[in-house]
Protein backbone atom coordinates (compact mmCIF):
# COMPACT_ATOMS: atom_id res chain seq x y z
CA UNK A 1 0.00 0.00 0.00
CA UNK A 2 1.20 3.69 -0.38
CA UNK A 3 2.64 5.22 2.83
CA UNK A 4 0.79 7.24 5.60
CA UNK A 5 0.90 9.83 8.23
CA UNK A 6 1.19 8.25 12.03
CA UNK A 7 0.22 10.26 15.30
CA UNK A 8 4.21 11.26 15.33
CA UNK A 9 4.44 12.92 12.26
CA UNK A 10 6.66 10.52 10.54
CA UNK A 11 5.75 8.25 7.36
CA UNK A 12 5.39 4.73 7.99
CA UNK A 13 5.11 2.13 4.96
CA UNK A 14 3.27 -0.91 4.79
CA UNK A 15 3.32 -3.64 2.58
CA UNK A 16 2.88 -6.98 1.35
CA UNK A 17 5.51 -9.14 0.17
CA UNK A 18 5.30 -12.57 -0.60
CA UNK A 19 2.72 -13.71 1.76
CA UNK A 20 3.92 -11.71 4.72
CA UNK A 21 3.03 -8.27 6.31
CA UNK A 22 6.45 -5.61 5.97
CA UNK A 23 5.38 -2.30 8.34
CA UNK A 24 7.61 -0.27 9.31
CA UNK A 25 9.05 3.21 10.16
CA UNK A 26 10.75 5.76 7.62
CA UNK A 27 11.66 7.87 9.96
CA UNK A 28 10.76 11.00 7.19
CA UNK A 29 8.07 13.49 7.54
CA UNK A 30 8.32 13.98 3.68
CA UNK A 31 6.22 11.86 1.89
CA UNK A 32 7.83 11.22 -0.89
CA UNK A 33 10.95 10.47 0.54
CA UNK A 34 9.06 8.16 2.48
CA UNK A 35 7.15 6.87 -0.96
CA UNK A 36 11.10 6.31 -2.47
CA UNK A 37 12.08 4.17 0.70
CA UNK A 38 9.57 1.81 0.80
CA UNK A 39 10.09 1.25 -2.94
CA UNK A 40 13.85 0.91 -2.04
CA UNK A 41 13.03 -1.59 0.51
CA UNK A 42 10.45 -3.39 -2.13
CA UNK A 43 13.31 -3.58 -4.54
CA UNK A 44 15.67 -4.92 -2.05
CA UNK A 45 13.22 -7.50 -1.12
CA UNK A 46 12.71 -8.78 -4.65
CA UNK A 47 16.46 -9.05 -6.00
CA UNK A 48 17.59 -10.72 -2.52
CA UNK A 49 19.67 -8.08 -0.97
CA UNK A 50 17.11 -7.85 2.25
CA UNK A 51 15.02 -11.11 3.02
CA UNK A 52 12.80 -10.98 5.98
CA UNK A 53 12.05 -13.97 8.73
CA UNK A 54 8.48 -15.48 8.26
CA UNK A 55 8.15 -16.67 11.93
CA UNK A 56 6.08 -19.87 11.94
CA UNK A 57 3.22 -17.77 13.87
CA UNK A 58 3.40 -15.14 10.78
CA UNK A 59 2.62 -18.18 8.34
CA UNK A 60 -0.47 -17.44 6.14
CA UNK A 61 -3.34 -19.81 6.99
CA UNK A 62 -5.29 -21.80 4.47
CA UNK A 63 -8.43 -22.21 6.25
CA UNK A 64 -11.22 -20.16 5.10
CA UNK A 65 -12.52 -18.64 8.55
CA UNK A 66 -8.84 -17.98 9.34
CA UNK A 67 -7.91 -16.65 6.42
CA UNK A 68 -10.96 -14.23 6.04
CA UNK A 69 -10.49 -12.51 9.64
CA UNK A 70 -6.49 -12.80 9.83
CA UNK A 71 -5.78 -12.38 6.30
CA UNK A 72 -8.14 -10.71 3.70
CA UNK A 73 -9.90 -8.51 5.88
CA UNK A 74 -6.92 -6.95 7.58
CA UNK A 75 -5.57 -6.51 4.20
CA UNK A 76 -8.20 -5.24 2.91
CA UNK A 77 -8.77 -2.46 5.21
CA UNK A 78 -4.99 -1.68 4.84
CA UNK A 79 -4.72 -1.38 1.65
CA UNK A 80 -8.28 0.65 0.72
CA UNK A 81 -8.16 3.03 3.50
CA UNK A 82 -9.57 5.58 1.04
CA UNK A 83 -12.51 2.91 0.71
CA UNK A 84 -13.66 2.49 4.37
CA UNK A 85 -17.28 2.20 2.52
CA UNK A 86 -15.96 -0.84 0.50
CA UNK A 87 -14.37 -2.72 3.77
CA UNK A 88 -17.33 -2.28 5.57
CA UNK A 89 -19.14 -3.88 2.87
CA UNK A 90 -16.92 -6.71 3.00
CA UNK A 91 -17.13 -7.07 6.83
CA UNK A 92 -20.66 -7.83 6.47
CA UNK A 93 -20.72 -9.87 3.18
CA UNK A 94 -18.10 -12.35 4.73
CA UNK A 95 -20.35 -12.95 8.13
CA UNK A 96 -22.94 -15.61 5.98
CA UNK A 97 -19.44 -16.70 3.62
CA UNK A 98 -17.65 -17.74 7.04
CA UNK A 99 -20.97 -19.37 8.21
CA UNK A 100 -21.31 -21.24 5.13
CA UNK A 101 -17.82 -22.51 4.66
CA UNK A 102 -16.27 -22.63 7.80
CA UNK A 103 -12.47 -24.35 8.37
CA UNK A 104 -12.41 -26.12 5.02
CA UNK A 105 -9.80 -25.27 3.51
CA UNK A 106 -9.02 -23.00 0.31
CA UNK A 107 -7.79 -25.38 -1.78
CA UNK A 108 -10.94 -27.91 -1.39
CA UNK A 109 -13.42 -25.52 -2.72
CA UNK A 110 -14.81 -25.48 -5.71
CA UNK A 111 -16.72 -23.73 -8.81
CA UNK A 112 -19.30 -26.24 -7.32
CA UNK A 113 -19.56 -25.33 -3.29
CA UNK A 114 -19.54 -21.25 -4.79
CA UNK A 115 -22.75 -22.54 -6.80
CA UNK A 116 -24.47 -24.16 -3.88
CA UNK A 117 -23.38 -21.64 -1.33
CA UNK A 118 -25.38 -18.95 -4.70
CA UNK A 119 -28.56 -21.32 -4.53
CA UNK A 120 -28.50 -21.66 -0.70
CA UNK A 121 -28.11 -17.73 -0.20
CA UNK A 122 -30.78 -17.22 -3.01
CA UNK A 123 -33.66 -19.40 -1.01
CA UNK A 124 -32.94 -17.94 2.47
CA UNK A 125 -34.67 -15.11 4.41
CA UNK A 126 -33.14 -11.63 6.06
CA UNK A 127 -33.67 -12.04 9.73
CA UNK A 128 -34.40 -8.27 9.83
CA UNK A 129 -37.11 -7.88 7.53
CA UNK A 130 -38.64 -11.77 6.74
CA UNK A 131 -38.47 -11.63 3.11
CA UNK A 132 -36.13 -13.31 0.89
CA UNK A 133 -32.74 -11.86 0.25
CA UNK A 134 -32.36 -10.07 -2.84
CA UNK A 135 -30.30 -10.33 -5.71
CA UNK A 136 -28.36 -8.07 -5.01
CA UNK A 137 -26.90 -9.36 -1.61
CA UNK A 138 -25.68 -12.45 -2.96
CA UNK A 139 -23.89 -10.57 -6.03
CA UNK A 140 -21.77 -8.53 -3.11
CA UNK A 141 -20.98 -11.75 -1.34
CA UNK A 142 -19.74 -13.53 -4.24
CA UNK A 143 -17.99 -10.37 -5.12
CA UNK A 144 -16.33 -10.53 -1.86
CA UNK A 145 -15.62 -14.05 -2.06
CA UNK A 146 -14.04 -13.29 -5.47
CA UNK A 147 -11.96 -10.95 -4.09
CA UNK A 148 -10.90 -13.49 -1.55
CA UNK A 149 -10.13 -16.09 -3.87
CA UNK A 150 -8.34 -13.37 -5.97
CA UNK A 151 -5.88 -12.58 -2.43
CA UNK A 152 -5.27 -16.27 -1.85
CA UNK A 153 -4.15 -16.64 -5.72
CA UNK A 154 -1.39 -14.00 -4.74
CA UNK A 155 -0.22 -15.38 -1.73
CA UNK A 156 0.31 -18.79 -3.91
CA UNK A 157 -2.24 -20.76 -1.62
CA UNK A 158 -4.67 -21.53 -5.38
CA UNK A 159 -3.84 -21.58 -8.67
CA UNK A 160 -7.40 -20.48 -10.10
CA UNK A 161 -10.34 -18.49 -8.88
CA UNK A 162 -13.21 -20.78 -8.28
CA UNK A 163 -15.57 -17.51 -8.77
CA UNK A 164 -14.43 -17.82 -12.29
CA UNK A 165 -16.96 -18.87 -14.49
CA UNK A 166 -20.01 -18.67 -12.02
CA UNK A 167 -22.52 -16.74 -12.86
CA UNK A 168 -23.98 -13.84 -10.78
CA UNK A 169 -27.51 -13.57 -9.94
CA UNK A 170 -29.51 -11.06 -12.15
CA UNK A 171 -30.52 -8.32 -10.30
CA UNK A 172 -33.12 -6.06 -11.95
CA UNK A 173 -34.36 -4.46 -8.75
CA UNK A 174 -33.67 -1.09 -8.76
CA UNK A 175 -35.93 1.11 -6.71
CA UNK A 176 -37.00 4.12 -8.43
CA UNK A 177 -38.62 5.72 -5.88
CA UNK A 178 -39.66 9.30 -6.25
CA UNK A 179 -40.76 12.20 -3.69
CA UNK A 180 -44.06 13.92 -4.51
CA UNK A 181 -43.77 18.20 -3.87
CA UNK A 182 -46.45 16.82 -0.90
CA UNK A 183 -44.17 14.11 0.35
CA UNK A 184 -41.24 15.97 0.62
CA UNK A 185 -42.66 18.97 2.55
CA UNK A 186 -44.35 16.41 4.64
CA UNK A 187 -40.50 14.36 5.28
CA UNK A 188 -39.09 17.80 5.81
CA UNK A 189 -41.33 19.43 8.41
CA UNK A 190 -41.00 15.73 10.43
CA UNK A 191 -37.02 15.93 9.82
CA UNK A 192 -34.51 17.10 12.91
CA UNK A 193 -32.59 20.20 11.79
CA UNK A 194 -29.50 17.92 10.57
CA UNK A 195 -31.18 15.54 8.56
CA UNK A 196 -33.57 18.25 7.43
CA UNK A 197 -30.47 20.33 5.96
CA UNK A 198 -28.88 17.35 4.76
CA UNK A 199 -32.11 16.34 2.86
CA UNK A 200 -32.48 19.82 1.43
CA UNK A 201 -29.11 20.06 0.12
CA UNK A 202 -29.33 16.37 -1.73
CA UNK A 203 -32.82 16.74 -3.47
CA UNK A 204 -31.80 20.70 -4.75
CA UNK A 205 -28.53 19.63 -6.20
CA UNK A 206 -28.01 15.45 -6.57
CA UNK A 207 -25.14 14.97 -4.55
CA UNK A 208 -24.84 11.46 -3.17
CA UNK A 209 -25.25 10.98 0.82
CA UNK A 210 -22.15 10.71 2.07
CA UNK A 211 -20.95 13.26 -0.93
CA UNK A 212 -23.19 15.45 1.46
CA UNK A 213 -22.04 14.42 5.12
CA UNK A 214 -18.37 14.73 3.90
CA UNK A 215 -18.24 18.39 2.25
CA UNK A 216 -15.80 20.88 3.65
CA UNK A 217 -15.82 24.35 4.27
CA UNK A 218 -12.55 24.39 1.03
CA UNK A 219 -15.21 23.17 -1.29
CA UNK A 220 -17.79 25.10 -1.02
CA UNK A 221 -17.82 28.27 -3.65
CA UNK A 222 -21.15 30.42 -2.79
CA UNK A 223 -20.08 33.41 -4.52
CA UNK A 224 -19.65 31.14 -7.71
CA UNK A 225 -22.51 29.15 -7.24
CA UNK A 226 -20.85 25.96 -6.99
CA UNK A 227 -19.54 23.02 -4.48
CA UNK A 228 -16.51 20.75 -5.41
CA UNK A 229 -16.56 17.16 -4.70
CA UNK A 230 -13.40 15.48 -5.04
CA UNK A 231 -14.04 12.43 -3.63
CA UNK A 232 -15.21 9.10 -5.95
CA UNK A 233 -14.17 6.42 -7.97
CA UNK A 234 -14.01 7.88 -11.55
CA UNK A 235 -13.21 11.48 -12.99
CA UNK A 236 -16.62 11.76 -12.86
CA UNK A 237 -17.25 11.96 -9.68
CA UNK A 238 -15.10 13.93 -8.78
CA UNK A 239 -16.94 17.53 -9.94
CA UNK A 240 -18.05 21.16 -9.60
CA UNK A 241 -21.26 20.78 -8.44
CA UNK A 242 -24.30 23.85 -9.55
CA UNK A 243 -26.14 25.32 -6.54
CA UNK A 244 -29.59 27.07 -6.82
CA UNK A 245 -31.07 30.08 -4.33
CA UNK A 246 -32.24 27.15 -1.89
CA UNK A 247 -28.78 25.09 -1.58
CA UNK A 248 -26.95 28.56 -1.47
CA UNK A 249 -29.25 29.85 1.70
CA UNK A 250 -28.57 27.12 3.28
CA UNK A 251 -25.06 26.81 2.87
CA UNK A 252 -24.70 30.01 3.92
CA UNK A 253 -26.16 29.94 7.04
CA UNK A 254 -24.43 26.70 7.82
CA UNK A 255 -20.85 28.16 7.34
CA UNK A 256 -21.88 31.41 9.23
CA UNK A 257 -23.03 28.99 12.00
CA UNK A 258 -19.44 26.90 11.97
CA UNK A 259 -16.81 27.68 14.30
CA UNK A 260 -13.20 26.65 13.02
CA UNK A 261 -14.71 22.87 11.42
CA UNK A 262 -13.53 21.97 8.61
CA UNK A 263 -16.81 20.16 7.48
CA UNK A 264 -20.16 21.94 6.66
CA UNK A 265 -21.73 18.95 8.59
CA UNK A 266 -18.66 18.24 11.11
CA UNK A 267 -19.47 14.97 13.92
CA UNK A 268 -21.18 16.03 16.79
CA UNK A 269 -18.77 13.45 18.68
CA UNK A 270 -15.32 14.75 16.74
CA UNK A 271 -15.94 18.20 14.98
CA UNK A 272 -12.67 17.61 13.31
CA UNK A 273 -14.34 14.46 11.45
CA UNK A 274 -17.09 15.02 8.93
CA UNK A 275 -20.77 13.36 10.40
CA UNK A 276 -21.31 9.93 10.14
CA UNK A 277 -23.89 7.62 7.91
CA UNK A 278 -28.16 9.12 9.39
CA UNK A 279 -29.89 6.30 7.63
CA UNK A 280 -31.59 5.02 11.14
CA UNK A 281 -33.12 8.91 11.90
CA UNK A 282 -33.97 9.39 8.12
CA UNK A 283 -36.06 5.74 8.74
CA UNK A 284 -37.53 6.90 12.04
CA UNK A 285 -38.76 10.03 10.56
CA UNK A 286 -40.14 8.64 7.55
CA UNK A 287 -41.95 6.10 9.56
CA UNK A 288 -43.25 9.13 11.99
CA UNK A 289 -44.66 10.47 8.78
CA UNK A 290 -46.91 7.56 7.16
CA UNK A 291 -45.91 8.40 3.92
CA UNK A 292 -44.40 5.54 1.53
CA UNK A 293 -40.90 4.52 2.94
CA UNK A 294 -38.14 5.72 0.67
CA UNK A 295 -34.06 5.48 1.19
CA UNK A 296 -32.50 8.53 1.66
CA UNK A 297 -30.43 8.13 -1.49
CA UNK A 298 -33.97 8.55 -3.75
CA UNK A 299 -33.88 11.89 -2.56
CA UNK A 300 -31.15 11.93 -5.30
CA UNK A 301 -33.49 10.08 -7.85
CA UNK A 302 -35.66 12.62 -7.14
CA UNK A 303 -33.29 15.38 -8.03
CA UNK A 304 -32.46 14.02 -11.49
CA UNK A 305 -36.66 13.13 -12.08
CA UNK A 306 -36.98 16.77 -11.70
CA UNK A 307 -34.03 17.84 -13.63
CA UNK A 308 -35.31 16.13 -16.64
CA UNK A 309 -39.09 16.96 -16.49
CA UNK A 310 -38.36 20.70 -16.42
CA UNK A 311 -36.31 19.96 -19.53
CA UNK A 312 -32.65 19.62 -18.46
CA UNK A 313 -30.36 17.64 -21.14
CA UNK A 314 -28.94 14.40 -20.59
CA UNK A 315 -25.40 15.27 -21.08
CA UNK A 316 -25.87 18.00 -18.46
CA UNK A 317 -27.43 16.18 -16.28
CA UNK A 318 -25.16 13.14 -16.17
CA UNK A 319 -22.22 15.79 -15.35
CA UNK A 320 -23.88 17.62 -12.53
CA UNK A 321 -24.73 13.74 -11.45
CA UNK A 322 -21.48 12.74 -11.67
CA UNK A 323 -21.97 9.86 -14.13
CA UNK A 324 -19.44 8.81 -17.19
CA UNK A 325 -22.20 7.46 -19.26
CA UNK A 326 -25.58 8.73 -20.34
CA UNK A 327 -27.03 4.96 -19.72
CA UNK A 328 -26.80 5.91 -16.20
CA UNK A 329 -28.91 8.81 -15.92
CA UNK A 330 -31.54 7.08 -17.45
CA UNK A 331 -31.73 5.07 -14.34
CA UNK A 332 -31.95 7.87 -12.01
CA UNK A 333 -34.60 9.39 -14.26
CA UNK A 334 -37.90 8.33 -13.93
CA UNK A 335 -40.80 10.01 -15.73
CA UNK A 336 -43.79 10.01 -13.24
CA UNK A 337 -47.25 9.19 -14.87
CA UNK A 338 -48.54 12.57 -14.89
CA UNK A 339 -45.56 13.70 -16.56
CA UNK A 340 -46.00 11.12 -19.37
CA UNK A 341 -49.35 11.85 -19.73
CA UNK A 342 -48.40 15.95 -20.20
CA UNK A 343 -46.02 14.58 -22.79
CA UNK A 344 -48.60 12.73 -24.56
CA UNK A 345 -50.91 15.76 -24.47
CA UNK A 346 -47.86 17.72 -26.19
CA UNK A 347 -47.24 15.56 -29.34
CA UNK A 348 -51.29 15.20 -29.63
CA UNK A 349 -51.35 18.75 -29.66
CA UNK A 350 -47.90 19.13 -31.90
CA UNK A 351 -49.05 16.42 -34.24
CA UNK A 352 -53.11 18.08 -34.60
CA UNK A 353 -51.01 21.76 -35.44
CA UNK A 354 -48.58 20.04 -37.98
CA UNK A 355 -51.82 18.30 -39.73
CA UNK A 356 -53.77 21.86 -39.98
CA UNK A 357 -50.54 23.86 -41.39
CA UNK A 358 -50.42 21.21 -44.09
CA UNK A 359 -54.31 20.90 -44.75
CA UNK A 360 -53.99 24.50 -44.97
CA UNK A 361 -51.22 24.52 -47.16
CA UNK A 362 -52.54 22.29 -49.22
CA UNK A 363 -56.14 24.22 -50.05
CA UNK A 364 -54.05 27.04 -50.43
CA UNK A 365 -52.39 25.50 -53.64
CA UNK A 366 -55.48 23.81 -54.75
CA UNK A 367 -56.98 27.38 -54.85
CA UNK A 368 -53.95 29.00 -57.11
CA UNK A 369 -53.82 25.99 -59.64
CA UNK A 370 -57.43 26.40 -59.83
Amino acid sequence: MSVYRERSGNYCCDFWFRGQRVKEGTGQKDKRQAQLMEAMCKADLARGIRTLKQKEEERIPDGFREFVETVFLPWFRDTHQSHPRSYRRHVTSTKPLIRFFGDKELKELSAGDVENYKARRASSVSPKTGEQLKPATVNRELAALRAIFNLAIKFKILSENPVRGVRFLREGNEQTRVLSHDEEACYMKAANQRLREVAILIVNTGLRPEEAYRLRREDTHLVEGYIHNPFGKTPAARRNVPLNDEARKLLADRLEKLGTEVYVFPSKRDPRRPMGNIANTHHRTVNRTGIVWFRLYDLRHTFATRAVQSGMDLPTLAKILGHAKLNMVSRYAHPTPEHVRQAMTKLEQYVTKERLKSHAKGTTQGAWVN
